[in-house]
This record gives structure tokens, sequence and C-alpha cells, in this order.
């Protein structure tokens, strides 16, 4: 699975960080050590050459001259354990202490040397310090415990630590939000096409849009401007393919219904009534897949629809299709409330006008059909119940797609009708459920809003 573009650019941003904050902590803990250090080996300095001023050469003598007084303030320190020795140029001890007596190498007038050496069992910083001694040279050693160095080395590793951790932290902090306020353009652009329909080709509206995501923004919108551009003229072709058809098809439907009313010989009869009947359904056909084009182009005129009541598109449906509903033998019975709804007045016509005709032509003779419109919890809904043959649960989302009919279908229909239906409503954003009535038999198809408190 490849990566997401967050997770590439935190993998590029926090690796290096990483590895980067180990070597800094590096640097910094010797940046802050070695300062520290050398200024403690400084007083080691300070304290040995306060200790050879105590030193006088005399020809070949050599005299140390130190009250007991000055030697304990020289030797203060609280926190580690502080010796020191004087030696002659003959190696000879005049004063100090004489566990410091070891072998060292012999040291120029006036340098300072610094040795870590481990005397009586102890871990000692020493210095060597050579005294002129007239023509000769003796030797200032001065040594002390590692006490303050060893907590030197722990404060040092600890502030290293915590300030390379809070950096680190907080860089990274910084990096994460960088990246989701970096990427947010992509995730509106996202959330944009996910919340979309397929015939949704408006073009994206994401605000304050980095110049490196302009070019994909600018690409989408030209791609969704060609593709509504092909689809207009798709469905203007079919509208007005659908339109050439019908008025042929009307033209060829009333001349066959003359041709069977005027005098014919009785041999093409037969034949007249099957030409009837097929361009009967032919024009049927034609009116479905005009309502259908006229549909789908509704998809992108959202600026058409306004507020209704299905109380009065049910009203309407009640006037054009009573006559049909008479003459099949029908009864046809309305239970009307009040249902406001946001839509297009012409397409819901369209849609109960289906409803209602399927109803009537499958329920067959001295069926009931009975159309409500209600309001529910805020929830506009439409319903046509029917008590005829029904539709088998199995086969219900079957008969919603274009071109399919139940198993039980009456009559010679294309299965355009609920497939209309489903579209209409689609478009309007409302569900289509297939059901059994109450009483266990018959159709009950029932059609939910969005509900629109604004409206109720």
């Amino acid at each position: 699975m490849p990566l997401s573009l967050r997770r590439l650019l935190l993998l590029w941003l926090l690796v290096p960080l990483l590895i980067i904050m180990p070597v800094a902590a590096v640097i910094q803990y010797w940046l802050a050590l070695i300062p520290a250090k050398r200024e403690i080996d400084h007083q080691l300095g300070d304290f040995a050459i306060a200790i050879s001023g105590f030193l006088k050469a005399d020809g070949n003598s050599v005299r140390f001259n130190m009250n007991p007084e000055t030697e304990h303030l020289l030797r203060t320190d609280q926190i580690d354990k502080e010796f020191f020795l004087v030696l002659d140029p003959m190696g000879t001890v005049i004063a100090g202490d004489a566990v410091l007596n070891i072998p060292e190498a012999e040291i120029p007038a006036g340098e300072l040397r610094y040795v870590d050496r481990d005397i009586a069992g102890r871990a000692m910083r020493m210095l060597v310090y050579g005294v002129p001694c007239g023509s000769n040279t003796c030797q200032v050693r001065i040594a002390e415990t590692l006490v303050k160095r060893e907590r030197l080395h722990f404060q040092a590793l600890i502030t290293t630590l915590l300030s390379i951790l809070v950096l680190g932290l907080s860089t990274a902090g910084v990096m994460l939000m960088a990246v989701r306020h970096g990427l947010r353009p992509l995730q509106d652009i996202r959330a944009q096409l996910a919340d979309r329909s397929l015939d949704d080709l408006r073009p994206l509206d994401v605000p304050k849009v980095p110049g490196e995501v302009q070019p994909l923004v600018n690409g989408l919108n030209q791609l969704f401007a060609r593709l509504d551009k092909a689809s207009k003229a798709q469905q203007s072709f079919l509208a007005d393919a659908a339109h050439q058809l019908r008025t042929s098809l009307s033209v060829l439907q009333t001349e066959s219904e003359l041709a069977l009313l005027e005098p014919h010989p009785q041999s093409l009869h037969t034949t007249l009534q099957r030409l009837h009947r097929s361009a009967s359904r032919t024009a049927k056909l034609a009116n479905q897949l005009l309502t259908l084009a006229r549909a789908d182009s509704s998809i992108r005129k959202q600026s058409d629809f306004g507020p209704l009541n299905l109380k009065d598109i049910a009203s309407w449906a009640a006037n054009e299709r009573s006559h049909l509903a008479f003459v099949a033998g029908v009864d046809l019975g309305f239970e009307l409330e009040t249902a406001p709804v946001n839509g297009q007045a012409l397409l819901l016509q369209e849609l109960l006008s289906n409803l209602i005709h399927n109803a009537i032509e499958h329920a067959g003779k001295d069926a009931q059909v009975t159309i409500r419109t209600y309001v529910e919890d805020h929830t506009p809904i439409l319903e046509v119940e029917d008590n005829g043959p029904g539709i088998m649960e199995e086969e219900r989302q079957k008969v919603l797609q274009r071109f399919s009919r139940g198993s039980h279908a009456k009559g010679s229909g294309s299965g355009l009708g609920l497939a209309i239906v489903n579209e209409i409503a689609r478009i309007h954003g409302a569900e289509v459920a297939l059901a059994t009535p109450d009483t266990g038999h018959g159709l009950l198809v029932r059609i939910t809003f969005n509900a629109n408190p604004s409206l109720v």
C-alpha cells in the first residue's frame, strides 16, 4: 500500500530529525562540558600559583613558608578533597601531602601540566607546575578528587537531554502542525470530491490554495468544465432525439387509431391492432426516456428547485390520473396532509405520475390504490400503496434499476417506471423504499425526503 502524502512528508522530516538530535546532543554536551572543566582546571592553576608564592630560593637552598591558617584556607573545598605537594629541584619533598610524591616527568619552569592519575586508589585530577627556583626548577603539584567533575558530567548530560528532548518534541509538534496546515487544501479538495454525486461537475471552490496545488485545482476544474460541456451536449442530443421520436410516434399512433376506425379488410384488423399497440408502447418508452434525460439534466440545475408541497403535487396527480384509474376499474384514494419539500414541481409530478401509473397497471381490476402525503418527525413522506400482487422482496432493489421488471409484472412495459422514480428521488436527496403493506399483500412505495425544519 503506497504511503500517504502526509506520512511521506513526516517521514522525510522526522527521520532526519531523529538522526540530527543525537548528534546535536553530543555536540551540545561537549560544548557545555569542556569550558566548565577548563574552568575547574584553571582553579587548580590558581591554587598552584598561590602556593608557589610561598617558595623562596636562596642560592642552592629552597624554603617554603606558609602558615597553617593559609594552608587551611587554600585547602577549603566543600565538594572535593584537595592535596598539594612541593618538591625541590632534587625531587625532595619540602611540604604538602606525600601521597602525591609519585613519578612524574620533568617539567620546564613556568609550564602547567594537567594529568589524570590514580592516587592512593582514588581517581584524581592533578596539576604539575614548574616553579623557577634560581637556576633550577621546583615542582608544585595540586590534585583533587573528581566529585565536582562527575557532577558536572551528570548535570551537563541531564541539561543536554532535557533541552534536546524539549527542542525535538517542539520541532516535531511544529512539523505535524505545519504538515497538517499545508495539506489542508488537499483535504478540502478530497472532502469536496467525496461528497459529490457523479453528475456534480461544478468547479472546485478551495480558497487560499498554495501555488503548488493551484495547478491541480485548475486542471480538475478544466476537466469538470469539459465533462460538463460534453454531458450537456449529450443530454441535449438525447432530449432532442427523444422529442423527435415522440413526435413521430405520436403521429404513427394517431394514424393507426384512424386506420382502425376507418373501414378496412378484416384480414388487416389484427395487423393494425398490433401496429397500434406497438406504437403506443414505443411512444410510452420515448416519453420515459425523455423524462430520464430531463431528470439527468436537472441535477446541475439545483437553482430551479424551490419550496413545494407534496399535497399539491398529489392533488395534481388526482386530476391527471383519475380517468385512467376509472377506465382500469381501480379505486384511487387519497390521504393528503401538508408535506413541504424543496424540489422541482415538474419532476415530482412525473415521479408521482409514474408511481400511480405503475400501481394502476400492475394492481389489476378492482384494486385499491392509495396516495398519502404527511410529515413524520419533520420528515416529508410520500406513499403510494396498492393491494395488487406486489413485488417479491429479493427483486425490490433490482426493479429500481433501468429496464428491470419484476417476475409478476403485467403488461408490456419497458422497466423504466420505477427507475425514473428512483432517479428523480435521488436528485431530490430522497430515498425510495419498497415494502409490503400492513395488510400483508400488495406493494407500498415510500419516498422519504430530507428533513427540513425551516419548511415544516
